[in-house]
This record gives structure tokens, C-alpha cells and sequence, in this order.
């Protein structure tokens, strides 16, 4: 009787198999309704909980630790306050004081001197063990501390630098120049940058470097290779953003993965210029959570919260 059964149950099998295998027989609807039994997301589940935040450098990895009312957590639109002044512990968790449901997207943002930072997450599910046992959703964030960047210098391509205040002749020097504009992180190992956009004032946090031309015969210059330009008043923009993590000294054991430099080369084609009158002041200057779109259209202001790292400026002369 056994093998009986057991034949007529291969028998049956088969015959599913043949017809899901042709399409006739449709699992969808039948395979959907285990997800009432609250299993879903390859068996994660939704969870309401208090987040514990594990917030780390990224670049070496140490905790952000022991950070006093340096956090707020904010809403999907990054407007309305959730949480005020958070701190992170000597472990650089976070935990927040109210519970959130799986699938609540918001934005933390952070805060201490120049280091700044947003970070947008959605409350993820569990594991159905861990949702049981664990009393917090865990999400970790990755943040920086920012470089040093007092070390740059202005070349042309024979090789001569210009210092800072320093002057271009286009008499004796040429009236093409070609200069390379080099920055370098002289901070500790593992600073460096990072980029993240502001929900607030929809703007995004990007490392700009802008050349600004004023003075006498600036509106005759023609600059290449930039990728923004625009002018706004008396005075030319140009610009293009940096690499954050070229910026950064990314060390890894003995290793460095990014050597914390970056070179932006440009020339200026000068022929149009007034032999005897030109007088053009060429301010460089780098930023960090800046937004070259919000500076165009905000009468030159590189950004709400943008800092400035880095400048030279130099006289070219007809």
C-alpha cells in the first residue's frame, strides 16, 4: 500500500512540474501568500524599534566616539527635527530615544567644527531571530574627519611657480599660459573628504574649486578646460569639482590606497588683452560642501555651509 502511495506522489509531482514548467499552472499567487505570514524580503520582517546608529570613519575605521550634541536626526525631507543634540558613546553608537518602523526613510546629520555631514537611510528589517531577541535595529554610517590643506602651488608648463600674490607677465611669459593648479593633504593618515548632499537646503556638499577673473580686461580672457563657467557682475567664474577621495590619505597597514593630492590644469588664452593696461586679479579658491549650481544662481556664494580649504591668488599682468 506504501509504494502505492509512494508511486501515485512521484505521479503527481511530475505532473506539476510539467505544467509550471509550461506555464500552465501559475505558483505566483500561492508562492505571495506566505508573506502574510509575515516573512517577506527572503525571510526579513518588519520591525518597530528603538536604532542604535554604530557611526565609524571610513577611511582607518575607529568609532566616532564620545561626540556631545554634534547629531540630529531629521524626517524624509530632511526638514522637521526628529531628534535633537544626539551623542555618540565611546563606542560611537547613537541610540535614539523613539522607536521607527522598517521602511521610515530619514537623514542624520552630523556636525563637530568643519566635519560635516548627511547621511539618507531607510530603517531596514530583520532577520526574524534577531527581531525577537534584539531590542534595537542596528544601521552603521560611515563618516570622515576633514584634511589639512595649507600645502598648494600655482606651475606653468615650463615648470615655474607663481606664488601666492605673486604675478604673471603676459608680456615676457606669453600670452597662452598653461597652469596646473596642485593641492595636497598634509593632515594625518585617514583624513581627507567626503561628499554628501543637504535635504535642507537642497544643495549638494561637493568639493568645488572656483578661479574667479576681476579687474581691469578680465572680460577679454578666454579659459579652457574647466567644466563650469559663468559670469556674474564684473567678475568671470570658472570651475570644476574636486575628487574627495583623491583629496583624502587613504592608508591601509603600510599602504596608501590615495596619496591625498589632486592637480586641476587649465589655460588662458590672453590675446585680446591691452598690452600696457591689463591688470586681472585670478583668485583660486577650493571649498568643501559646496554647490557650483547654487553659486551661480546666489550671486557667487559657493554654498549655505561651504568652507573654504584652500586659496591663491595671482595678478596677470599685460
Amino acid at each position: 500500500m506504501a509504494k502505492n502511495n509512494q508511486g501515485l506522489y512521484i505521479a503527481i509531482g511530475a505532473i506539476i512540474l510539467i505544467l509550471v514548467v509550461t506555464g500552465t499552472l501559475d505558483l505566483s499567487g500561492i508562492l505571495s501568500n506566505f508573506g502574510d505570514l509575515g516573512v517577506t524580503d527572503g525571510g526579513l520582517v518588519d520591525v518597530d524599534k528603538q536604532i542604535k546608529f554604530h557611526v565609524i570613519y571610513k577611511y582607518g575605521g575607529a568609532p566616532i566616539a564620545s561626540k556631545t550634541d554634534k547629531f540630529n536626526l531629521y524626517d524624509s525631507g530632511g526638514e522637521n527635527v526628529l531628534e535633537a543634540n544626539l551623542d555618540t558613546d565611546a563606542n560611537g553608537l547613537i541610540t535614539t530615544g523613539s522607536p521607527y518602523p522598517s521602511g521610515q526613510s530619514m537623514y542624520l546629520r552630523y556636525e563637530d567644527s568643519n566635519d560635516k555631514q548627511w547621511w539618507s537611510f531607510t530603517v531596514p528589517k530583520m532577520n526574524p531571530s534577531d527581531a525577537e531577541s534584539a531590542t534595537y535595529n542596528m544601521i552603521r554610517l560611515e563618516g570622515f574627519t576633514i584634511g589639512t590643506y595649507t600645502t598648494d602651488s600655482l606651475k606653468c608648463a615650463n615648470g615655474t611657480t607663481i606664488a601666492d600674490a605673486g604675478t604673471y607677465n603676459i608680456t615676457n611669459s606669453g600670452a597662452n599660459p598653461h597652469f596646473t593648479y596642485s593641492l595636497a593633504n598634509t593632515g594625518s593618515d585617514n583624513t581627507g573628504l567626503m561628499t554628501s548632499r543637504d535635504p535642507l537646503y537642497d544643495q549638494n556638499w561637493d568639493i568645488e574649486v572656483y578661479i574667479t577673473f576681476s579687474g581691469t580686461d578680465y572680460e577679454k580672457l578666454i579659459i579652457y578646460d574647466m567644466a563650469y563657467d559663468f559670469t556674474l557682475g564684473s567678475t568671470h567664474y570658472v570651475g570644476k569639482t574636486a575628487d574627495a577621495y583623491a583629496l583624502t590619505l587613504h592608508k591601509v597597514g603600510s599602504t596608501y590606497k590615495s596619496l591625498g593630492t589632486q592637480d586641476f590644469s587649465f589655460w588662458i588664452d590672453t590675446t585680446s588683452t591691452t598690452v600696457g593696461t591689463t591688470s586681472v586679479t585670478m583668485q583660486i579658491t577650493v571649498v568643501a560642501y559646496g554647490d557650483h549650481t547654487y553659486a551661480q544662481n546666489h550671486g557667487g556664494n559657493f554654498g549655505t555651509e561651504a568652507v573654504e580649504i584652500a586659496e591663491h591668488t595671482v595678478t596677470i599682468a599685460g
